[in-house]
């Protein structure tokens, strides 16, 4: 049975002359951001429609950010772990692991737009029930991208950015996503965007589309600790991974 919306490769069948395909913004556009990483999905239909939202761009000099998820056929993916998806960058062409013997990479190759990804994907275990009340605008909140502090240029501060991404059918569900020490959230309808804060949100500047709240009470607020081997940008992010390929 075809799978349009998937690259399924088969280790063994890589070969020179195999199908290449560049996983890029064109056929990655309409998968939805994991704020917790791919690491984190357990099925098969999220991960293959899921890229990950990781608020660090790389882990151990493996790209992180934006990258597609891969399904590794209902195994580890790797032979000391437990996780049956992973980022793409972390499986696929890292010299340290082993890739999976099927792997499936998240693509959008059949053309279809965010609207459909986000009813083929379950809600995240991390979700809550977060009241909006609990929530108040920063200058008005409607037509408003949040900012941060000193030292953060454009939501990148100290290395590292200071919010997840998510992918999110409504702002209330993005709210959904703010548990713990989130800050505040911002979310584009149009594209179903969201980014939760886990830096302070401190002020807005006005962007058509864009909504921005942030949490009234953050008497218990803490940074976010980075993970141990992550980091800022590096030279390589944005350029798209060539996934070799066999036709199925």
């Amino acid at each position: 049975m075809p799978l349009s919306h998937k690259l399924v490769v088969v280790a063994a069948a890589m070969a020179p002359g195999a199908l290449s395909e560049e996983i890029s913004e064109l056929n990655t556009g309409c998968l939805a951001y994991q704020g917790d990483g791919c690491h984190m999905i357990k099925d098969e239909t999220t991960c293959v429609n899921s890229r990950d939202g990781r608020f660090f761009d790389y882990l151990n000099g493996r790209d992180m950010r934006s990258q597609p998820c891969v399904w590794c056929g209902g195994k580890p993916c790797e032979s000391t772990g437990t996780n049956l998806c992973e980022t793409y960058s972390w499986i696929i062409g890292n010299p340290n692991i082993p890739p999976p013997s099927v792997w499936v990479a998240a693509n959008c190759l059949d053309g279809r737009s965010v609207n459909e990804t986000i009813t083929r994907i379950q809600a995240p275990a991390s979700a809550s029930a977060v009241a909006f009340s609990e929530f108040e605008p920063v200058n008005g909140g409607e037509n408003q991208a949040c900012r941060g502090g000193t030292g953060e240029v454009d939501g990148m501060k100290y290395g590292h950015w200071s919010y997840t991404m998510w992918t999110a059918k409504t702002l209330e569900q993005c709210v959904s996503y703010c548990t713990g020490t989130c800050t505040g959230v911002e979310f584009k309808a149009a594209d179903h965007y969201c980014e939760v804060w886990w830096d302070k949100v401190t002020t807005s500047v006005s962007m058509p589309g864009y909504s921005c709240y942030k949490k009234k009470d953050l008497s218990g607020w803490k940074p976010m600790p980075l993970p141990a081997g992550a980091g800022p940008i590096t030279a390589g992010l944005g350029v798209p991974p060539v996934v070799p390929a066999v036709p199925v």
